[in-house]
C-alpha cells in the first residue's frame, strides 16, 4: 500500500498559503509585490512538483478564493505573481537559465502593466488626450522631459520597463533560492481550532444571480460617465442594498477604498483640466465600481462566491486547468484559518533581523510549514444554491439603467 502525499507536496495546502499572502497583499496599503511573494513562492513549488496545469489551477483557485473573501478589488496587487510562478516553477523544475526565467517573467509582467495603463487612461481619465495634458501639467515645469503625447507614451514605458525588469530580477531570484533550499522536513504548523464564525452572504438570493448583477451593473458603469447611468446605477446599488440583507462585515472597506479611488479619480481628472463636472463623473463612476464590488462580497457571501465560481470552474473543466482549479478550491478555507496563517507570520518575522536573507528564510520555511500543517476538506459547507423568480428580478433591474443608453443615444 503506497503512504499517503504529504500535505505540504500537495497543492491545497500551498494553495492555502498563496491565498493567505495574497489576500494580505491585497489588504496591505503598500508592499503588495513584497507580501504577495510568499504565495508566489507557493505556487512556484507546486508547479514544479506537480506540472504546469496543477500549479495554474492552483494559482486560480487562490486568486478566486481572495475575490470571495475579499470582493474583486485591489486584485492587481498579486495576480501579476499569480500569473508569473506556475511557470517560473516548471522552468525551475527543467533547469532553465536564469536569464530566461527572467524573460519570461518580465513578459507577462510588462502585458500586464500595459493592460492595466490601458485601463487607466480610458476609466480614469477617459482617453490619450486628457492623460497627455495631465502629464505635460505634472512634469512640464521640470523642462527635463519629453512633452506632449510622445513624451507620455515614452516616460510611461519606460516607468513600466523598469519596474518589470527589478520585480523580475527579485522575484526569480527568490523563487530560485526558495525551491532548491526547500526545508524537506519542515515541522506542520498546528492548526487552528475551527472557530463558530458564520460565513454568510444574502438571505434572500442567489450567490449567482448576485454575481451576473453586479457583472451587469459593472458593465453599464464601464460604458460611460453620463449622470442618468450613474444615478441610475445609484439607485440599483442602493436597492439592491436595502432588499439583499448582506453581511455588514465588507462594508468598511469597501467605503475606505471607494473614497481612495473617487478621491484619485477627481484629482486626476482636474490635473487633466476636463473641468469640474466631468471630473465629478469619473469621481461617481470610479466611487461606484468599488460599491458594486463591495455589494458583491457582502450580498453573495465568501461560501455563496466560492460555490459559485466552483461550479462555473466545473462547466468548463475541460478547460485547462479549470478542472484543477474546481478541486483545489474547494478544499480551501476561508474563515480563521486564514487569519491564524497571517498572524503566524507576523509573529515569525518579528524577531529577526530585517534584513533580505534572514526574511526570506522565515518567509520560505513559512510557507513550508503552514503548507504541511494544511488540511484540506474542512473547509465551510457549500453554500446551497437556489434560483427563485426574485433572482429574476434582481437581474432586470440591475440591467435597467441600459434604458439611459438608449436615451442618450
Amino acid at each position: 500500500m503506497e503512504a499517503p502525499e504529504r500535505t505540504e507536496t500537495s497543492p491545497t495546502g500551498l494553495a492555502h498559503v498563496a491565498t493567505v499572502s495574497f489576500l494580505a497583499a491585497r489588504a496591505a496599503p503598500s508592499a503588495q509585490f513584497w507580501l504577495a511573494l510568499a504565495g508566489g513562492i507557493g505556487l512556484a513549488r507546486i508547479s514544479a512538483l506537480h506540472g504546469l496545469r496543477a500549479g495554474y489551477g492552483s494559482s486560480l483557485a487562490s486568486m478566486l478564493q481572495t475575490i470571495a473573501v475579499m470582493g474583486p478589488a485591489r486584485v492587481n496587487g498579486p495576480l501579476t505573481q499569480a500569473l508569473t510562478a506556475p511557470l517560473l516553477g516548471k522552468l525551475h523544475r527543467r533547469g532553465s537559465s536564469v536569464p530566461l526565467q527572467v524573460v519570461a517573467c518580465f513578459a507577462i509582467r510588462i502585458t500586464h502593466y500595459v493592460v492595466l495603463t490601458a485601463a487607466l487612461v480610458w476609466i480614469v481619465f477617459g482617453g490619450l488626450d486628457a492623460y497627455t495634458n495631465s502629464y505635460d501639467r505634472l512634469t512640464g515645469w521640470l523642462g527635463i522631459f519629453p512633452e506632449g503625447e510622445r513624451g507620455a507614451l515614452i516616460v510611461t514605458a519606460v516607468i513600466n520597463i523598469s519596474l518589470a525588469v527589478f520585480y523580475s530580477v527579485t522575484q526569480v531570484l527568490v523563487y530560485r533560492w526558495a525551491l532548491s533550499a526547500w526545508p524537506e522536513d519542515a515541522p506542520p504548523a498546528i492548526p487552528p481550532a475551527a472557530g463558530a464564525n458564520e460565513d454568510r452572504g444574502s438571505l434572500r438570493f442567489d450567490p449567482r444571480a448576485i454575481t451576473l448583477a453586479a457583472a451587469v451593473a459593472f458593465g453599464l458603469l464601464l460604458s460611460g460617465t453620463d449622470w442618468a447611468m450613474l444615478a441610475s446605477v445609484s439607485a440599483f446599488l442602493a436597492l439592491a442594498w436595502a432588499v439583499s440583507r448582506p453581511d455588514p462585515e465588507a462594508l468598511g472597506l469597501g467605503l475606505a477604498l471607494t473614497g481612495v479611488l473617487a478621491f484619485g479619480a477627481l484629482i486626476a481628472s482636474l490635473v487633466a483640466g476636463l473641468g469640474i463636472e466631468e471630473a465629478l463623473q469619473r469621481a461617481s463612476r470610479a466611487g461606484l465600481l468599488v460599491l458594486v464590488a463591495t455589494w458583491l462580497r457582502a450580498a453573495a457571501g465568501p461560501a455563496g462566491l466560492r460555490e459559485t465560481f466552483r461550479r462555473m470552474l466545473w462547466r468548463v473543466r475541460r478547460v485547462p486547468p479549470a478542472r484543477e482549479a474546481s478541486e483545489i478550491l474547494d478544499g480551501l478555507d476561508s474563515g480563521d484559518r486564514l487569519i491564524a496563517s497571517g498572524r503566524t507570520l507576523i509573529d515569525a518575522l518579528a524577531p529577526v533581523e530585517k534584513m533580505p536573507l534572514p526574511v526570506a528564510a522565515v518567509v520560505r520555511d513559512w510557507v513550508a510549514a503552514e503548507a504541511a500543517g494544511f488540511r484540506a476538506g474542512v473547509a465551510a459547507p457549500r453554500a446551497r444554491l437556489a434560483v427563485a423568480a426574485r433572482d429574476g428580478l434582481l437581474l432586470v433591474l440591475a440591467a435597467a439603467p441600459a434604458v439611459t443608453l438608449f436615451a442618450h443615444g
